[in-house]
């Protein structure tokens, strides 16, 4: 409808609008009136679009004419376009956000929309039911309404990589996982899913271990006492010995393998024992020294043992003792006689740090994030020829995590491999009178 190049048609117009009012101008003798009537008008006819524009503007009128000559009809189309435009984007905005209140709606879990303070922006109906929040609720800082202080740090660390599990707020008997999506324009998308039912599942298989392996520790117990007294007369029956060690091996492992199911159904179902001042320096220096006698009846390794003075925590002994003798005797087992074998616990700038490194045969890399797991072996027959149970890692994983730590773990195929872990500053304690009861 309009030139590509508008204002150099208008510019025309004006050249060709100037040039007829002097040639008026020369036939009649009025040029100096014609010049400043035409002038008038085209300042008028400028000032009466203008004010047309700026009553559209101030949406004083609906349309614009967009089909009037000149550059202001150029003006006026461009601006039509642009409306449509903008209108469709809208609706189009409309339509997306209808549709995602309608599938959020249809989810299962809680989603609740929050700003970048933290405050409730959108919620769905779900969230009335599990967390007691309702869009009558919309401006309110949600730490008012979910009363947490576990809660409210989770928001505040900004650091939403693994999700947090708590106890509901309008019923404590369900458990809840919140997870915290950051997205575009400071927005924060929280999702909660009710695992109440998972939450007690876990629980009957973490008690059915424990209850399992403790009534299994008696019979156990019992057979070995059998054992041992059928071994004082092997000497007499020489048929009956290598049966009889063989049974005594494998009671022994079982026995390990119960006990160490124990302290993890413990760990894992957050019992917590009495916290008490530990000295960490006189766990590890206990821990190395039986290393060492562990060491001779496998042909001997070289140890460097380097041991930091007065590190103190308040933690239970048992289980500082069984994550640090864990990986220590782990090193011990899996490096061949005359290995070398490193044990350090030392101060850093930002606490203490423990670690254990060997020369054993390494571990592959595919193998790394799955060495945590219960009952996970790199090489079955090795580990249960050298009376590993594969709980180990996964004990050392639970206790670090009361600690606020994890376990690192490096290696090198042929070479061998380290283990360590950081406790931050704020769990260690200055010695006291009660670290001698701890030693």
């Amino acid at each position: 409808m309009y030139s590509a190049a508008p204002w150099r048609r208008e510019c025309w117009t004006i050249a060709g609008l100037l040039v007829l009012l002097w040639i008026i101008g020369l036939i009649t003798g009025l040029d100096g009136w014609l010049a400043l009537a035409g002038g008038a008008l085209y300042l008028a006819w400028h000032l009466y679009y203008s004010w047309r524009l700026v009553s559209w503007l101030g949406k004083q009128t609906k349309k614009l004419p967009y089909h009037v000559p000149g550059i202001w009809g150029y003006v006026f189309y461009r601006l039509e376009v642009r409306k449509r435009k903008a209108s469709e984007r809208k609706k189009q905005i409309a339509r997306l956000l209808k549709q995602f209140r309608a599938s959020t709606s249809a989810l299962p879990d809680a989603t609740i929309v929050l700003n970048r303070n933290f405050q409730i922006q959108w919620v769905n109906d779900v969230s009335g039911e599990i967390m007691g929040i309702r869009k009558t609720d919309t401006g309110q800082p949600i730490v008012n309404l979910v009363r947490s202080p576990g809660f409210a740090e989770y928001l505040e660390q900004k650091d939403y990589s693994e999700p947090l599990q708590l106890v509901s707020v309008i019923n404590h008997e369900k458990r809840l996982l919140l997870r915290v999506i950051p997205y575009e324009g400071d927005q924060y998308l929280l999702q909660i899913r009710d695992i109440t039912e998972r939450h007690r599942l876990e629980m009957m298989r973490r008690d059915f271990i424990a209850n399992a392996s403790h009534e299994l520790r008696t019979p156990l117990s019992v057979l070995q006492g059998s054992i041992e007294q059928l071994e004082q007369y092997a000497s007499t029956e020489p048929a009956f010995g290598k049966p009889l060690e063989r049974m005594r091996r494998q009671s022994e492992r079982m026995m390990r393998i119960l006990q160490d199911l124990l302290i993890l159904a413990r760990l894992e179902g957050g019992r917590h024992e009495a916290l008490q001042l530990v000295s960490l320096t006189a766990v590890v220096n206990e821990v190395a020294d039986e290393a060492r006698i562990a060491s001779g009846s496998l042909g001997g390794h070289r140890f460097d043992v380097s041991i930091a003075p007065e590190i103190f925590l308040q933690g239970t002994r048992e289980d500082l003792y069984a994550a640090i003798s864990n990986l220590v005797m782990n090193a011990v087992r899996y490096t061949p006689a005359a290995g070398d074998i490193r044990i350090v616990l030392e101060r850093t700038g930002g606490g203490a740090r423990f670690l254990v490194s060997d020369t054993g045969p390494g571990i592959l890399p595919q193998h790394l994030p799955r060495l945590t797991e219960r009952f996970y072996r790199v090489d079955v027959g090795r580990s249960r020829e050298s009376g590993g149970t594969g709980l180990g890692l996964s004990i050392v994983k639970h206790v670090l995590e009361r600690y606020h730590s994890q376990l690192e773990i490096s290696s090198i195929p042929g070479k061998g491999s380290t283990f360590s872990f950081q406790l931050k500053q704020d769990e260690l304690c200055d010695a006291g009178p009660r670290a001698v009861a701890s030693q």
